[in-house]
Protein backbone atom coordinates (compact mmCIF):
# COMPACT_ATOMS: atom_id res chain seq x y z
CA UNK A 1 0.00 0.00 0.00
CA UNK A 2 1.25 3.11 -1.10
CA UNK A 3 1.96 6.58 1.39
CA UNK A 4 -0.02 8.77 -1.50
CA UNK A 5 -2.98 8.70 -3.08
CA UNK A 6 -2.56 9.38 -6.85
CA UNK A 7 -5.69 11.73 -7.66
CA UNK A 8 -6.49 13.32 -10.95
CA UNK A 9 -8.73 16.39 -11.31
CA UNK A 10 -11.44 16.19 -14.41
CA UNK A 11 -12.67 19.89 -14.26
CA UNK A 12 -10.28 22.45 -13.57
CA UNK A 13 -12.33 25.17 -12.88
CA UNK A 14 -14.62 26.91 -10.71
CA UNK A 15 -14.75 24.56 -8.41
CA UNK A 16 -11.51 21.86 -9.57
CA UNK A 17 -8.76 25.17 -9.68
CA UNK A 18 -9.25 25.96 -5.53
CA UNK A 19 -9.53 21.97 -5.18
CA UNK A 20 -6.11 21.57 -7.07
CA UNK A 21 -4.37 24.42 -5.51
CA UNK A 22 -5.68 22.81 -2.27
CA UNK A 23 -4.20 18.99 -3.39
CA UNK A 24 -0.93 20.38 -4.20
CA UNK A 25 -0.45 21.66 -0.45
CA UNK A 26 -1.15 17.74 0.85
CA UNK A 27 2.05 15.77 1.23
CA UNK A 28 0.22 12.75 0.61
CA UNK A 29 -1.60 13.81 -2.51
CA UNK A 30 0.17 12.73 -5.74
CA UNK A 31 -1.61 14.91 -8.65
CA UNK A 32 -0.86 12.78 -11.77
CA UNK A 33 -3.23 14.83 -13.52
CA UNK A 34 -5.53 17.51 -14.77
CA UNK A 35 -8.39 17.48 -17.63
CA UNK A 36 -10.31 20.04 -18.70
CA UNK A 37 -11.30 21.56 -22.27
CA UNK A 38 -10.31 24.70 -21.86
CA UNK A 39 -6.44 24.86 -22.51
CA UNK A 40 -6.36 28.09 -20.96
CA UNK A 41 -8.21 27.69 -17.60
CA UNK A 42 -7.09 27.79 -14.45
CA UNK A 43 -6.18 24.84 -13.69
CA UNK A 44 -4.14 24.08 -16.66
CA UNK A 45 -1.84 27.09 -15.56
CA UNK A 46 -1.35 25.30 -12.67
CA UNK A 47 -0.55 21.58 -14.27
CA UNK A 48 2.28 24.24 -16.43
CA UNK A 49 3.06 25.28 -13.36
CA UNK A 50 3.59 22.21 -11.40
CA UNK A 51 4.36 20.01 -14.31
CA UNK A 52 1.72 17.76 -13.93
CA UNK A 53 -0.01 15.96 -16.53
CA UNK A 54 -2.63 18.03 -18.77
CA UNK A 55 -5.10 16.91 -21.08
CA UNK A 56 -8.48 18.08 -22.87
CA UNK A 57 -9.83 14.70 -23.62
CA UNK A 58 -11.26 13.06 -20.87
CA UNK A 59 -10.40 9.79 -22.75
CA UNK A 60 -6.80 10.35 -22.43
CA UNK A 61 -6.78 10.77 -19.08
CA UNK A 62 -8.77 7.68 -18.29
CA UNK A 63 -6.71 5.67 -20.39
CA UNK A 64 -3.78 6.25 -17.35
CA UNK A 65 -6.58 5.08 -15.26
CA UNK A 66 -3.96 1.93 -13.92
CA UNK A 67 -1.92 5.75 -12.56
CA UNK A 68 -4.60 6.81 -10.70
CA UNK A 69 -6.16 5.85 -7.34
CA UNK A 70 -8.88 8.69 -7.32
CA UNK A 71 -10.57 10.73 -10.09
CA UNK A 72 -12.29 13.92 -8.94
CA UNK A 73 -14.84 14.77 -11.41
CA UNK A 74 -16.25 18.45 -11.11
CA UNK A 75 -17.37 19.13 -14.76
CA UNK A 76 -21.05 19.41 -14.31
CA UNK A 77 -21.19 17.60 -17.42
CA UNK A 78 -23.06 14.44 -17.40
CA UNK A 79 -21.76 12.79 -20.46
CA UNK A 80 -18.34 12.74 -18.29
CA UNK A 81 -18.74 9.92 -15.94
CA UNK A 82 -20.07 7.19 -18.52
CA UNK A 83 -17.54 8.05 -20.48
CA UNK A 84 -14.94 7.46 -17.71
CA UNK A 85 -16.97 4.35 -16.53
CA UNK A 86 -16.79 2.49 -19.51
CA UNK A 87 -13.16 3.56 -19.96
CA UNK A 88 -12.22 1.63 -16.87
CA UNK A 89 -14.60 -1.00 -17.87
CA UNK A 90 -12.91 -1.78 -21.03
CA UNK A 91 -9.37 -1.74 -19.17
CA UNK A 92 -10.48 -4.13 -16.75
CA UNK A 93 -9.65 -0.91 -13.62
CA UNK A 94 -11.83 -2.28 -11.11
CA UNK A 95 -10.01 0.38 -8.59
CA UNK A 96 -10.13 3.43 -9.19
CA UNK A 97 -12.69 5.81 -8.00
CA UNK A 98 -15.01 8.17 -9.42
CA UNK A 99 -15.89 10.95 -6.98
CA UNK A 100 -18.39 13.84 -8.14
CA UNK A 101 -19.04 17.62 -6.76
CA UNK A 102 -20.61 16.52 -3.54
CA UNK A 103 -17.13 14.77 -2.45
CA UNK A 104 -14.88 17.55 -3.68
CA UNK A 105 -16.74 20.51 -2.10
CA UNK A 106 -17.28 18.57 1.06
CA UNK A 107 -13.23 17.52 0.98
CA UNK A 108 -12.69 20.96 0.24
CA UNK A 109 -14.96 22.78 2.67
CA UNK A 110 -12.84 20.56 5.18
CA UNK A 111 -9.62 21.47 3.82
CA UNK A 112 -10.28 25.11 4.15
CA UNK A 113 -11.72 25.24 7.10
CA UNK A 114 -14.96 26.20 6.04
CA UNK A 115 -18.01 26.03 8.93
CA UNK A 116 -20.24 25.50 5.70
CA UNK A 117 -20.28 23.03 2.74
CA UNK A 118 -19.43 25.22 -0.38
CA UNK A 119 -22.09 26.54 -3.17
CA UNK A 120 -22.18 24.19 -6.42
CA UNK A 121 -21.70 25.02 -9.12
CA UNK A 122 -23.22 21.73 -10.53
CA UNK A 123 -26.62 21.14 -9.06
CA UNK A 124 -27.83 18.29 -11.29
CA UNK A 125 -24.51 16.23 -10.53
CA UNK A 126 -26.23 13.95 -7.99
CA UNK A 127 -24.20 10.72 -8.14
CA UNK A 128 -21.47 8.82 -10.60
CA UNK A 129 -23.68 8.64 -13.53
Amino acid sequence: MSDKVRIAVIGAGRTGAPLIENLIEIPYVDLVGICDKNPDCLGAEIARRYDIFFTEDVSVLAARGDEIDMIIEVTGNSSVKPILKDSFIDQGNKTTMILHDLVARFVLSIATGSNTLLHTYHPDDTGIG
